[in-house]
C-alpha cells in the first residue's frame, strides 16, 4: 500500500489534470491513497465501518467470472491494511459481468455492521462448459443461502435459506412494518423477484422483466416499502400496483424520487428515458437508442432537481466498439433537455454518479466513469463544464496490461467534511481522491474575545 500524499506527487497530478496551472499552485485533486490490492483486487466494492472504529472500511468482492458465485471477500481499511479475508484470492477472479449479491449492514440490530452475501445453490443443468456466462440453471440442487459474517472478523454468524435462483443481487427493505429495513428483496438475473422476511419466510414472488436492480421507497406513505422493478410497482405485500408491457426489452436503470411538490417521479430507462407518476401514468418520455443510467440530483442552482442520463448506443451509431460513443444528458424536472455532451470515441460504456465534490451545501457535480481502459474519471459541473479528471493510480509493480484494466467508481464522504471523496477500484488497483480546493465558508463578522456575547 502506498499513501500518496507528498506535495511533489500532488503537484505532478495537478499538472497532469490542469496543465495551465502554475507550478506552485495548490493541487485541485488530492490523491489520498493508492492501494496495493495484490491478488484480491475486484471490480465490486462495498464501503462501511467493519471494525467499528468510526472510520469507513472497504470490502473487495471477487467472483467466478461468468457467474455470481462469490469466491473471496477481503476487508481492508481505507489505507489498505487487511482486516480479514474469506476464501481464496485470485487475480483471475477480480472481473465481473454483473452486480454481485453482497451488502454491508447491521443485520441483527446489535449496533455493529455485518457482511452478508449469497452462496449459490448448485447449478445442475445445463452442465457448465467453462466458457459461457451462467445466467441461471434449468435445474438446481439445494437452495441459495444468505450468509451473515461478523464485520470485524469475517466469522460466520448465521445463515438464511433463499429460493435457489435468487443469487443475482439483494436489497434491505421494510416489507413487514418494522422500524428499520430488516427484510429482503432478492432476485435472479432477469426473471423473478421475491420478498423475504427477516426470519426467512417467503412473503411473495413476482415474475416479469426485472431489469438490473430495483428501487425502493415508501411511495404510498404506509410505513412500508414499495418496489419499483422492471416496468412494475409492487406493494409491500406483493400486490402489483401497476405494470407496463416490457415489449421485449429489460429495464436498464430506475430511480424513485419525491421533489418538494410531493409528487413521486418513477424514472426508468430502456429505449428512452421515461418518467411516470405513482399510478404508472407517463409524465414525459425522451427517446434514446439505449438509456443505460438515470440519476436525480440538484446539479444547478436555478431549480431544485435535475436528471442525469446516458444514451449508451445512440440510434445514429448503435454499436459497441472502439469507435462508438455515448451521450451524457442533463434534463430538468419536466424532462426538458438542458444540455448534452457527446463523449469521445470508444467511450460508449460511461456511467454517471452524483458527487458532492465542489460544495458541502451547494449544487452537486456529475461524475462520469467508464470512458475506456486507461482513461480518467471526469467530473462536470451542472452547467456542463469539465472541472476535474481523475486517473486511476497504480503501485509500481503493476504491468502495462494491468494499467489498461477496467475500473469502477464509488463516492462517499470518507473524511466526514460534508464533501465526498472519489474511490476508483478494479481488479488491479484502487485509489482514493479528495478535492483539495479550499471550501468557501461564510465570512465571520462581529467577532469578539468574549464567549457568549
Amino acid at each position: 500500500m502506498c499513501c500518496a500524499i507528498r506535495w511533489s506527487v500532488l503537484l505532478v497530478i495537478s499538472a497532469v489534470l490542469h496543465p495551465g496551472l502554475a507550478a506552485d499552485a495548490p493541487p485541485a485533486a488530492h490523491l489520498v491513497a493508492c492501494l496495493d490490492v495484490k491478488d484480491f483486487g475486484a471490480e465490486t466494492m462495498r464501503i462501511g465501518d467493519l471494525n467499528m472504529d468510526g472510520a469507513p472500511d472497504l470490502l473487495f468482492v471477487q467472483s467466478e467470472f461468468g457467474s455470481r458465485a462469490i469466491t473471496c471477500l477481503t476487508a481492508t481499511t481505507i489505507t489498505g491494511d487487511i482486516l480479514w479475508q474469506m476464501g481464496r484470492a485470485s487475480a483471475d477472479n477480480g472481473r465481473i459481468y454483473s452486480d454481485l449479491p453482497v451488502q454491508i449492514g447491521d443485520w441483527d440490530d446489535d449496533g455493529r455492521n455485518d457482511v452478508l452475501y449469497v452462496r449459490q445453490a448448485t447449478y445442475v443443468e445445463p452442465p457448465y462448459d467453462g466458457r459461457s456466462v451462467r445466467e441461471r440453471a434449468t435445474r438446481y440442487a439445494g437452495q441459495a443461502t444468505l450468509v451473515v459474517l461478523e464485520g470485524a472478523t469475517g466469522r460466520e454468524k448465521g445463515q438464511l435459506a433463499l429460493p435457489a435462483p435468487a443469487d443475482d443481487c439483494f436489497l434491505f427493505a421494510n416489507l413487514t412494518g418494522s422500524t428499520r429495513r430488516a427484510d429482503l428483496i432478492v432476485k435472479d438475473r432477469y426473471w423473478n423477484l421475491w420478498g423475504v422476511s427477516h426470519e426467512g419466510k417467503e412473503l411473495w414472488k413476482w415474475s416479469g422483466s426485472t431489469g438490473h436492480f430495483p428501487a425502493l421507497a415508501d411511495v404510498d406513505g404506509d410505513g412500508r416499502d414499495e418496489v419499483f422493478v422492471g416496468y412494475a410497482l409492487i406493494d409491500d405485500d406483493g400486490q402489483v400496483l401497476f405494470s407496463h408491457d416490457d415489449q421485449g426489452a429489460h429495464q436498464d436503470a430506475c430511480y424513485l424520487v419525491q421533489p418538494s411538490d410531493g409528487q413521486w417521479r418513477l424514472l426508468f430507462g430502456n429505449t428512452g428515458l421515461h418518467c411516470l407518476s405513482r399510478d404508472g401514468a407517463t409524465l414525459w418520455h425522451r427517446p434514446m437508442g439505449e438509456c443505460q443510467h438515470v440519476v436525480a440530483g440538484r446539479f444547478r442552482g436555478d431549480s431544485e432537481m435535475q436528471f442525469v442520463s446516458v444514451d449508451r448506443t445512440p440510434v445514429a451509431t448503435h454499436r459497441r466498439d472502439e469507435n462508438a460513443w455515448a451521450i451524457l444528458y442533463l434534463f430538468d424536472l419536466q424532462g426538458r433537455e438542458l444540455w448534452r455532451k457527446q463523449q469521445a470515441p470508444g467511450a460508449w460504456a460511461i456511467a454517471p454518479l452524483a458527487v458532492r465534490w465542489s460544495h458541502a451545501d451547494g449544487p452537486q457535480d456529475i461524475l462520469v466513469y467508464g470512458h475506456g481502459p486507461g482513461r480518467p474519471t471526469a467530473i462536470y459541473r451542472g452547467d456542463g463544464e469539465l472541472i476535474d479528471e481523475l486517473p486511476m493510480q497504480y503501485v509500481d509493480s503493476r504491468t502495462a496490461a494491468d494499467r489498461q484494466a477496467d475500473y469502477y467508481v464509488l463516492v462517499a464522504d470518507i473524511w466526514g467534511d460534508s464533501r465526498e471523496e472519489v474511490l476508483l477500484f478494479g481488479s488491479r488497483a484502487a485509489c482514493i481522491y479528495a478535492n483539495a480546493r479550499l471550501s468557501v465558508v461564510p465570512t465571520l463578522t462581529n467577532e469578539t474575545l468574549y464567549p457568549g456575547m
